[in-house]
């Protein structure tokens, strides 16, 4: 074998056994990254608090990324409040006396308002223009790259991982982008946990077809308002609406009506919820006539021409209204009610029990 064939094949030699120790560190980057799912998985499953699961995602992938330095920022939805989930004696000088962000660089602002580039790798930031505001916490740690992954939680934040590294240790960039794809799926899967668990609650404690409470949950909101009451010397009121329809009752107009009983009492605290053709519903008033005005605001809406179509509506309501701490009990305040609503004899309108009589207006109640 001549010379130069021999330095040929040492060179491919080398290049070959180069190439064996690049694939054995990206073998062991993805063995790491991935070691610990079935675990992450077991402990999302279980419910674990979200806060919990951040810390988690946060702990993984600095010790997946040793060579790199990150920051976990969260935005709000409209790019204008910003602040650092966790800090340290690195990035304490980014933030005011406040515990804020003293200032948010304008790439990161125009990033976070992208959703549909959730990923971006940026180079020389701390010469970058779009970086200026950040160029002496990067000349100070001798930050040159910055890889970023942000992920909406569905609601009001944006939460976005900046992945800071130097010049001698950059990390390659098909291996980076592995690394901001998990931690973006990992974020992903635990807001849809949190989503599903807040969506279990509320059917537990909410009727799908009204979303109003259901009854045990009605139960236990109103015993609330009574204790409040107790305690601060208050008043509440309990409303029956008995529907006057006899027609087979249609979800979608029952949907409309308890919408409409919503909305028109709701700054009135008003807990309802619905069963057998009728809607209860409890509120905390600070004067007997205060109920006057519900029932009057309800039935002025529901006579609405918007709502001409809906049978149920049209058929009308018979409201009674009970008192605490007239009645001290939510089943005698219950029983009250529906004594004054069964008064009208399937009219539409409301009357008021107070002291055994029932009253067609709460001025009627110290007459002689």
């Amino acid at each position: 074998m001549s010379i130069d064939s021999a330095d040929v094949l040492l060179r491919e030699q080398q290049v070959l056994r180069s190439r064996v120790v690049s694939l054995e560190k990206e073998r062991d980057f993805i063995k790491n990254l991935y070691s610990d799912l079935p675990s992450m998985l077991q402990v999302m499953s279980k419910g674990a608090p979200l806060s919990t699961l951040l810390s988690r995602f946060k702990n993984k992938m600095q010790t997946q990324l040793p060579h790199s330095y990150c920051l976990f920022i969260v935005g709000d939805k409209h790019c204008l409040q910003w602040r650092l989930q966790y800090t340290d004696s690195i990035n304490e000088s980014l933030l005011g006396a406040n515990g804020k962000l003293v200032a948010v660089p304008h790439a990161l602002i125009t990033f976070a308002a992208s959703p549909s580039s959730p990923k971006r790798h940026d180079i020389n930031i701390q010469h970058a223009s779009s970086w200026s505001l950040w160029s002496s916490f990067f000349d100070l740690h001798q930050f040159t790259d910055a890889s970023m992954v942000s992920v909406s939680d569905g609601q009001d934040s944006i939460y976005l991982m900046l992945v800071l590294q130097k010049k001698n240790t950059v990390l390659e960039g098909d291996l980076m982008a592995l690394a901001l794809d998990s931690y973006a799926a990992w974020l992903k899967a635990a807001f849809e946990r949190e989503k599903a668990d807040f969506l279990l609650l509320e059917d537990s404690h909410r009727d799908p077809i009204t979303g109003l409470l259901r009854r045990y949950s009605f139960d236990n909101s109103f015993g609330i308002v009574l204790k409040d009451s107790r305690r601060h010397f208050q008043r509440a009121a309990l409303f029956s609406l008995r529907l006057l329809s006899t027609a087979k009752v249609c979800n979608t107009e029952l949907k409309v009506l308890a919408d409409v009983v919503r909305d028109t009492v709701r700054e009135n605290d008003l807990i309802a919820h619905y069963n057998d053709r009728e809607l209860v519903m409890g509120i905390r008033i600070q004067h007997l006539e205060d109920a006057d005005i519900v029932a009057e605001k309800l039935l002025k809406t529901l006579h609405s021409e918007q709502f001409s179509d809906n049978t149920l509506i049209r058929a009308g309501l018979s409201i009674g209204i009970s008192f605490y701490p007239e009645h001290s009990t939510l089943d005698s305040l219950y029983q009250a009610a529906l004594f004054a609503a069964e008064t009208l004899k399937n009219r539409p309108g409301y009357r008021i029990e107070f002291h055994g009589e029932c009253y067609q207006s709460s001025a009627n109640l110290y007459s002689l």
